[in-house]
């Protein structure tokens, strides 16, 4: 069975960042995304691209004329290495090609990573402690991303040697994957998580914006011994503290999943983590369960 996380709502948001605020944060639903040409970097143009002149949104009609382009319309196909998924708005529905890879997606503000947008992430990418947003299983269709498929992730590079970081031993990753990425040649670590807040599903940044707020659940060693800011949702607050994986359980259904601990905040349960491989250098997910990421 393939499983392709669909976009929904804009997220929860109130008047905790009021930095952020001034960005739209409403395109930063993916249900809001349009399938928009690539830019001069050859990545994904996005929504959010408000300095583009040519930028706008797509009107139900025009995802309908896309649809009819694919011959797709009113219907769910599976032909050869595609699989369908559900393009916002519906009931439409999309063929394309379901990657495993990870690409870099762009920040609204201005982040390190935004040039990068639509490429692989490759492990060799960052430095210690530099992270990014990204986008795992994806959809893409005459190789671009289809908008609104795809579960949004975070990809952060961990201090090699830290002995705070360990991963509980009572869940397993699939088979040739890992729940954080190892090098030791070249002492690389990277971890992979589900970029949806657990509090009201906003999206969680790293370093994108200071932290306001200190007082910890318990100790973060990211911050205490590190002096880095943990993962830091930008509506509410909540923290989770990367280097602190633990197993939690998904009230919606239930089900034990591995995530980074909650540290501060309204949350009240981990971040789920993403099992990770290297394949030819660039940094491939692996489903664990689908069940740990359904909660928004």
């Amino acid at each position: 069975m393939v499983h392709v996380l669909l976009s929904r709502s804009a997220p929860a948001r109130d008047d905790t960042y009021d930095r952020f605020k001034s960005v739209q944060w409403e395109s930063f639903s993916a249900g809001r995304r349009r399938a928009g040409p690539q830019d001069e970097s050859g990545g994904i143009a996005t929504s959010w691209d408000q300095d583009e002149t040519e930028e706008r949104r797509w009107t139900r009609r025009e995802w309908t004329k896309f649809a009819i382009a694919a011959g797709i319309v009113g219907s769910i196909t599976s032909i050869g290495a595609t699989v369908s998924g559900q393009l916002l708005p519906p009931p439409l529905k999309f063929p394309g090609e379901l990657r495993e890879q990870i690409y870099y997606t762009k920040w609204p503000t201005a982040a390190w990573w935004n040039s990068r947008q639509g490429r692989p992430i490759r492990v060799t990418d960052f430095e210690e402690w530099q992270g990014a947003t990204g986008v795992w299983r994806g959809l893409f269709l005459d190789g671009r991303w289809i908008p609104g498929t795809g579960y949004p992730v975070l990809v952060i590079r961990l201090k090699y040697d830290a002995p705070e970081f360990r991963i509980p031993a009572e869940l397993t990753p699939p088979e040739g994957y890992a729940f954080a990425y190892d090098d030791p040649d070249a002492r690389i670590r990277l971890v992979a998580l589900f970029d949806r807040c657990t509090h009201l599903c906003c999206y969680p940044g790293w370093h994108v914006i200071p932290v306001a707020y200190r007082d910890y659940r318990v100790p973060s060693p990211t911050y205490a011994v590190y002096g880095q800011d943990p993962i830091l949702c930008i509506c509410h607050g909540s923290q989770y503290d990367p280097l602190l994986l633990t197993t939690d359980v998904n009230p919606k259904n239930d089900v034990v999943y591995l995530g980074a601990t909650h540290v501060h905040g309204p949350t009240q349960r981990a971040l789920p983590v993403v099992a990770v491989r290297s394949a030819g250098g660039v940094l491939v997910g692996g489903m664990s369960d689908p069940r740990w990421y359904q909660y928004c």
